[in-house]
């Protein structure tokens, strides 16, 4: 039954971890899909190995490795998705949809702190956040980007009035036609 309990706390982390948006996936089913599954039981710590798929809802995490740990009840619980990049996508309830990504996406599920590690970038509704690294606190709703030495931090934000799909460029007119 041990296993069992850890197993549970282990997919209940990566439930929190998926409940960055829309609540309606909080009712949903967590599917992971992996090439490969480790327990470490007397540590705590799961792995999966890529390619890893986790879906809930309107929810996709792609990852080359997930790993789950939760030490003890006093310590953080921790998720980690790792790839080149680790890309996480969910649709709002809104309609807008969200992407992540980065080489590490780390999330401490006691403090409901996203943080995105290496290439980090974040996109909604045409606008975008890059950086090295990306720190989102749920609890906040506050996010703060960090540049490495040799790069900035760079935002672009889409005007509202601005279409969704560039307008299709119309063909010249050809010279040789009157």
């Amino acid at each position: 039954m041990r296993v069992n309990k850890f197993f549970l706390a282990a997919l209940l982390g990566t439930t929190c971890f998926m409940t960055t948006a829309a609540e309606i996936n909080l009712q949903q089913e967590v599917k992971i899909a992996a090439k490969n599954w480790f327990a470490d039981i007397k540590n705590r710590r799961v792995v999966y190995e890529g390619p890893v798929l986790v879906t809930q809802g309107q929810l996709r995490l792609n990852a080359d490795e997930l790993s789950a740990s939760s030490p003890s009840k006093e310590e953080d619980r921790i998720l980690i998705a790792k790839g080149k990049p680790a890309t996480f996508k969910q649709k709002q309830e809104d309609g807008t949809v969200t992407t992540a990504s980065a080489q590490e996406i780390h999330f401490n599920i006691n403090q409901r702190l996203l943080t995105l590690i290496g290439t980090a970038k974040v996109e909604q509704n045409g606008s975008m956040n890059s950086a090295d690294k990306i720190v989102y606190d749920l609890n906040k709703q506050q996010y703060r980007a960090f540049s490495n030495e040799n790069e900035q931090v760079t935002t672009v934000i889409r005007p509202d009035n601005l279409p969704k799909q560039p307008a299709p460029k119309k063909q010249d007119a050809d010279p040789e036609q009157p």
